[in-house]
């Protein structure tokens, strides 16, 4: 039988929301071209925890971690990782949608800028064309400077 290759180790991983500890000493490994599955109760850290994979929750306000996530061997929350670069290797879809708290413009363009494309003129052409093809950028086109979390459930979705 062929060893795995453990591609993402996780060791003693706890994380707070302020003072609630919603992650507590997990420890698991994650295998190589494998298929691993997170099941149980809402609001038992599925979510929480898988986010904390590509460090999205650096962006939560009063979140606390200790413990130590491996990925190819690189600690995750080493000084010298990048988050961006990060998230290209672990990506995530989410049931619900997840706009980041930024803008909707910034929300369409964070995927074009962090692959390279920096032109204004560029990536205003991408919002646009992104939100007609999802059918919301007359809905939306005069407020694109304004927080995505204020669109509706249906418009983030799209």
């Amino acid at each position: 039988m062929e060893q795995q290759t453990v591609k993402c180790e996780v060791k003693n991983l706890n994380l707070w929301y302020g003072d609630n500890h919603a992650l507590k000493d997990v420890s698991m490994d994650i295998y190589d071209k494998s298929i691993t599955a997170f099941i149980g109760p809402s609001g038992c850290g599925k979510s929480t925890f898988l986010k904390t994979l590509n460090r999205m929750n650096d962006l939560v306000p009063n979140v606390k971690i200790e413990g130590t996530v491996l990925l190819d061997g690189e600690d995750i929350f080493s000084p010298k990782c990048d988050p961006t670069m990060l998230r290209k290797k672990v990506g995530m879809v989410f049931q619900q949608p997840n706009p980041f708290p930024m803008s909707i413009y910034d929300n369409i363009a964070y995927g074009p800028r962090i692959h390279g494309i920096k032109k204004k003129a560029q990536l205003d052409e991408i919002v646009e064309t992104s939100l007609k093809g999802a059918a919301i950028f007359d809905e939306v086109k005069d407020r694109l400077k304004k927080s995505a979390l204020g669109l509706s459930g249906g418009q983030q979705q799209r």
